[in-house]
């Protein structure tokens, strides 16, 4: 995954420009933990140049290399920011477009390295009981990607850490989340796990913007976030780069 924020560019310049682009890694990622390509769909979120709040909304379930319309989309659409994301599905987890990332609920939008392991026996339960009908309602599909979203959109970035942390402890549970999450003007990223290590994600200015990215794009110096770490990325700001707890 990748996500961008800053002045208005060109959508291949994140997605299939750089040498190490999100196509790329789509076949051939360096630091993936399992498996050994993302075939299994891509989105993006996309803000585009035209001052509206809320971002649109594009994905597909083929991989990201037999998508037609990732040319144009990557020559002609603008954006000052996006969250993009190739897919790897976990196993038990459902195929259907509907699970593809980002997911997008009013001016956000999010995507997730990772996963709740054994997520539909206990923890999915757990989860959704912490959930308000707004939240629970932004629900479409069967990810635990998803759900995560959800627990953000109930409790914001560090209580739906919080309140996963104390799933996983109940169901004595492993899990990974690695998260990017923005807005239209601010980038976070954050690196979390239990019971396994967290996925990367790296960060570096990126033009007059600042990218955050789960593996570098191309050669410029980019730094990894460390784990239990948040990081919040506004353009025209220094980087911020915390501990989770």
């Amino acid at each position: 995954m990748a996500g961008y924020a800053g002045p208005a560019i060109r959508l291949g310049e994140i997605v299939s420009a750089p040498v190490h682009s999100l196509l790329v890694q789509s076949y051939r990622p360096r630091e993936m933990q399992s498996g050994t390509v993302n075939a299994d769909g891509f989105g993006a979120a996309l803000w585009l140049d035209d001052g509206r709040p809320e971002p649109a909304l594009y994905r597909t379930a083929v991989p990201i290399w037999a998508d037609p319309n990732l040319g144009w989309m990557g020559d002609r659409l603008r954006v000052r920011c996006t969250v993009a994301a190739v897919r790897s599905a976990t196993p038990g987890v459902g195929f259907e477009l509907a699970n593809v990332q980002p997911f997008a609920h009013e001016r956000l939008a999010f995507a997730h390295n990772g996963f709740i392991r054994d997520f539909r026996h206990g923890a999915q339960r757990l989860l959704r009981e912490r959930l308000g009908n707004k939240a629970y309602e932004s629900i479409a599909g069967t990810s635990d990607s998803e759900h995560i979203f959800a627990l953000i959109i109930e409790h914001g970035v560090r209580g739906a850490i919080e309140a996963l942390e104390e799933i996983c402890r109940e169901l004595k549970r492993p899990a990974v989340a690695t998260l990017l999450l923005a807005d239209g003007e601010e980038l976070i990223g954050l690196r979390w796990a239990r019971g396994a290590e967290p996925a990367t994600l790296y960060f570096a200015p990126f033009g007059e913007g600042v990218c955050l990215a789960s593996e570098p794009l191309d050669g410029a110096k980019w730094r990894e976030l460390p784990a239990d770490a948040i990081c919040t990325a506004r353009p025209g700001s220094d980087l911020a780069v915390e501990p989770l707890r």
